[in-house]
């Protein structure tokens, strides 16, 4: 594994980023300092999401795309990160609506994809070749592994225990130890459900496995043969039994057969019994019923008779009793009505004899013209009036302040103010320009000297290779000499020798001493010249320009700030002073206290037009015209001039709201009084409708309303006593379903005749069988009811056991045929096929011992393993959080199952009883311990989201001093909100996309 570097990071509609924003990490600390709930948290998600995946949610609370897909409706919802795993460069794109990625590897400058494909991190089948390259490059492919190792968020998680899938990490036990025990007891488990008794699993499983099945056979292969030894046996026992319970059977079933025939004639004689009972209790009904049909029907005719005495009975409606009630009470409402006419007669001659003496005159302003309730008006513009008084107040203020920037500006800056604006942008970086500009000349002047002794170096070789050319050309001579001596043709070689020389020395010059580009030297040397020349000029042109103010002012940057806050001060005071004149004045551009009044056309604030009209109602005398007099006639009013007004404006309120309300009264009574007498009109109309529907009563009552009441009470008597005797008639008559008094007496004569017919068929049935004559004789019916109920009882007994013979017989009869069909095993093969089985089981438990054995043996080593781990853990934890919190008697200790605890000068304590400031230093510690032991694996960059909530300024000194000595062996990003974080590292690099 190498060392992980990011680069980049793009999100597009991720979280708050809507459009695609870049992030842009450089090898060291990078510090992104931002307000919270800006995106820095979403920073890291959009990283986790890009290596990991982003699963199809629809919980906003939980990590998914319902939570973090932007809500703005975005063009896209994807990202990609470029990142360099030891100096080779990768670029991972994703799309997170539909999880399609692309990894592409850097190639010749171009990235060229390697895997592609969709990768759905909860789908069933996994992008395995994706997910194994993750792992390759950055010794990771968990989600939750990385943001438990990697990633500090905030608020640091409690450092009581190590995730799982970390101390996996760390110990190398998530690798090969761990697939090897799991391996072994899958094994074990695969012959053996007794896995909990051997020691490899919790519990022992429910069904039976290989072991056990051949136990199984086993002990049914010895059933089978002892079985069938007993064979023979058992069918001679089965058909002897069947014999016995086959001879009972027909003895039972014949006596059954007498019984049931004695039940049966038991039942027919309680059956003619219970008729004939029926059958004379029908008839005394009837006999009784005829003699009451026989009463009422007398009872009948003599009401008749009397009704003769009624004649107008029949002529009258049957609502006769309401009718004179409501007679009797129309009545009394006439009268009641007459009483309350004349009381309302004589209130409304006494109201209008009490408006003829009672004159108000009301003095004072006129009220009237400020509506119907002038007292909220003059609160309202006493109110408008202090808003009036405070806007001539401030409109006051504004002018005074705009005088004195005006001044300002002219006394002490006045040079700014016909500047030119690129001059200003000068003068505001007037220093470090100044020092731009005499480095550009430094610069050009060194060049230039570099220049000047490049050519002389030149020119110092081109004599050299000629002196060496004309050294060696006298060299040759003189060797040719030597060689030719006395022997004939010496000035031959001596010319040879010397063109020889000559060309080894130019050659040894050229090889040994080259020339180089002279002309190109000088060149450069007259291009730099021009350059210092114009760099010269430059700062001369610059000194030149702010010498006027650089004379008047010492800090010239200073002065230039000031003189733009005057102008940005004086350029806001008149927008508040156009502002206000808008909001006040409307249209109007002239002198604010000379603004007419009376002008319609400047849309003026309503107030100015209602406090104008109000002066104009409570001082009509006043003459004011324009703004200036208006205000100076309100600001003359005190408190209880306006608190008079209230006065008077409320006495003529309450005087016009009496008015009213005797007005409505008079008015109401009026209405009222109509009312009464046309109810009074009504009621008599209705009287003579009444009466004449009950005229044949009246008159026999003589028109008193009292003896009519008396008559029809009589009258009504009758009528519901034929009513209810014929009713009761009717009833007799339908009970009995006959249609009158002869049917009713003929129906009598037939039910004496049924029962005499009923109790001679029971006497025949008695006669014909003499046993029953008991039953005649008996007097008590219980007697013959627990008769009848024992022959039931013994009937019963009998087809039970008749029951049982039979299901008895049945079973016989299929254990007979089963015995019957059965085939034995051979018995010899059988027990050869026992010792076969007998020997598999004890080669099956054989292995499951040994497999035991070696995962017991396995989880020890493993153990010991781990624990070595654990001390280089604890020791590089340790090593980091003595120095984060600066104590050297802290020790971090890591148990057998991963539980952190500190030993404070050998004094073991738990996390939890640490600060939280302690408690964050000792979670980092563990990370960055984490890290050290993983680097050996993949060394990859270490994110700090705003974890440091619970660090004083001790703590995050040496916090800061821990991550620059880290930031030396990997990239770390720190992203918080604290200000004073961004001198920590270089500055993360944030930019927006179109």
């Amino acid at each position: 594994m190498g060392n992980v570097k990011f680069d980049r990071v793009r999100l597009t509609g991720f979280g708050p980023y809507r459009e695609t924003t870049e992030f842009i990490f450089t090898d060291g600390l990078n510090v992104y300092v931002a307000p919270n709930e800006s995106g820095k948290s979403t920073l890291v998600a959009g990283i986790t999401a890009l290596l990991f995946g982003l699963p199809q949610t629809t919980d906003p609370t939980v990590f998914g795309q319902a939570r973090y897909l932007n809500w703005d409706h975005p063009l896209g919802f994807e990202g990609e990160l470029f990142w360099r795993v030891d100096g080779e460069s990768y670029r991972l794109r994703r799309n997170f609506q539909n999880n399609q990625i692309s990894l592409a590897r850097l190639e010749n400058g171009e990235y060229r994809e390697i895997i592609g494909g969709t990768h759905n991190p909860r789908a069933q089948r996994r992008n395995l070749r994706y997910e194994e390259k993750l792992k390759a490059l950055i010794g990771l492919n968990s989600q939750g592994l990385f943001e438990a190792t990697f990633c500090l968020t905030q608020p640091l998680p409690e450092a009581d225990e190590l995730d799982g899938r970390v101390q996996e990490l760390l110990s190398g036990t998530g690798v090969g130890f761990k697939y090897a025990t799991d391996q072994l007891a899958k094994e074990l488990r695969e012959l053996t459900r007794f896995t909990g008794r051997r020691g490899v699993t919790a519990k022992d499983a429910f069904e039976p496995r290989l072991l056990e099945q051949l136990a199984a056979e086993i002990e049914t292969t010895r059933a089978a043969i002892a079985r069938d030894r007993e064979l023979v046996d058992q069918l001679e026992a089965v058909r002897k039994r069947l014999v016995e319970k086959e001879n009972a059977r027909g003895n039972l079933e014949e006596k059954l057969a007498a019984q049931e025939r004695m039940l049966n004639l038991w039942s027919q004689w309680q059956q003619l019994k219970q008729n004939y009972e029926a059958a004379r209790q029908v008839y005394t009904q009837v006999q009784k019923s005829r003699e009451q049909a026989r009463e009422l029907d007398a009872t009948l005719r003599r009401i008749e008779e009397e009704k003769t005495a009624y004649h107008w009975g029949p002529a009258v409606p049957p609502e006769t009793a309401a009718i004179l009630g409501e007679l009797e009470a129309i009545v009394q409402q006439k009268t009641r009505l007459h009483q309350g006419i004349s009381e309302l007669e004589a209130e409304k001659g006494t109201v209008l004899a009490a408006d003829q003496r009672t004159g108000n005159v009301v003095s004072g302003p006129d009220w009237s013209a400020l509506g119907p309730q002038p007292v909220a008006v003059v609160e309202r513009r006493r109110e408008q009036a202090a808003e009036a008084l405070a806007f001539w107040a401030e409109w006051e203020q504004l002018e005074a302040a705009v005088a004195e920037n005006w001044r300002v500006r002219a006394e002490e800056y006045s040079l700014f103010e016909g500047a030119d604006p690129e001059l200003v942008e000068t003068l505001k970086v007037c220093e470090s320009r100044r020092a731009y500009l005499r480095s550009v000349l430094e610069n050009a002047s060194l060049k230039w000297e570099n220049a000047k002794a490049e050519r002389r170096r030149l020119d110092y070789r081109r004599h050299l290779r000629l002196v060496l050319a004309l050294g060696a050309a006298a060299a040759g001579g003189g060797l040719a000499v030597l060689w030719a001596g006395g022997r004939a043709g010496l000035p031959l070689a001596l010319l040879a020798g010397v063109l020889l020389g000559a060309a080894g020395g130019y050659l040894a010059g050229c090889l040994f001493l080259p020339a180089g580009l002279r002309a190109q030297v000088q060149q450069e040397v007259v291009k730099n010249e021009a350059q210092v020349n114009a760099a010269k000029r430059a700062i001369d042109e610059f000194e030149a320009r702010v010498k006027p103010f650089t004379d008047r002012y010492p800090e010239v940057a200073a002065a230039v700030r000031r003189w733009e806050d005057l102008v940005d001060e004086g350029e806001e005071l008149v927008r508040r002073q156009q502002e206000l004149r808008r909001r006040e004045l409307g249209a109007y551009a002239g002198p604010v206290a000379q603004c007419p009044l009376t002008a319609g056309g400047l849309l003026l604030n309503g107030r100015w037009p209602d406090l104008f009209s109000f002066a104009q109602v409570v001082a009509p005398d006043e003459d004011l015209t324009c703004l200036g007099e208006l205000v100076a006639w309100l600001a003359e009013k005190p408190a209880r001039w306006w608190q008079q007004l209230q006065a008077e404006a409320t006495a003529y309120e309450e005087e016009q709201a009496r008015r009213r309300r005797q007005e409505a009264r008079q008015e109401a009574n009026e209405e009222y009084l109509a009312k009464q007498r046309q109810q009074l009109a009504a009621l008599a109309q209705r009287e003579e409708e009444l009466r004449g529907r009950i005229d044949p009563l009246l008159t026999a009552a003589g028109g008193d309303y009292q003896e009519a009441k008396r008559l029809w009470a009589n009258w009504q008597e009758l009528e519901q006593k034929e009513e209810k005797a014929r009713a009761a008639l009717e009833n007799i008559l339908a009970i009995h379903r006959v249609n009158s008094l002869a049917d009713l007496e003929a129906k009598s004569d037939d039910a004496f005749l049924e029962a005499q017919t009923l109790l001679s068929e029971r006497q025949k049935l008695v006669a014909a069988h003499p046993g029953l004559a008991q039953l005649e004789t008996a007097t008590e019916p219980e007697a013959i009811e627990a008769g009848y109920a024992r022959r039931r009882e013994e009937v019963a007994r009998a087809q039970a056991e008749l029951r049982v013979l039979d299901e008895e017989i049945r079973r016989l009869t299929m254990e007979l045929a089963r015995l019957e069909g059965q085939e034995p095993v051979n018995i010899a093969r059988a027990e050869e096929k026992l010792t076969e089985l007998t020997a598999r089981h004890a080669e099956v438990e054989l292995t499951c011992d040994a497999l035991a054995v070696a995962y017991q043996e396995l989880t020890a080593a493993i153990h010991d393993f781990q624990s070595t781990y654990r001390r280089r853990l604890a020791a590089a934890t340790t090593e980091y959080y003595r120095g984060i919190t600066g104590f050297s008697g802290r020790r971090v200790e890591l148990d057998e199952a991963f539980r952190v605890t500190v030993s404070i000068d050998g004094r073991p304590v738990a996390p939890g009883q640490l600060s939280h400031g302690a408690r964050d230093q000792l979670y980092i510690a563990l990370r960055l311990g984490i890290a050290d032991l993983l680097a050996t694996e993949a060394v990859l960059p270490f994110v700090f989201d705003d974890p440091f909530l619970n660090c004083d300024a001790e703590r995050l000194n040496k916090i800061r001093a821990s991550l620059q000595l880290l930031a030396a062996e990997r990239q770390v990003i720190l992203l918080s909100h604290r200000v004073d974080f961004a001198a920590w590292g270089e500055e993360l690099v944030v930019r927006r996309l179109s």
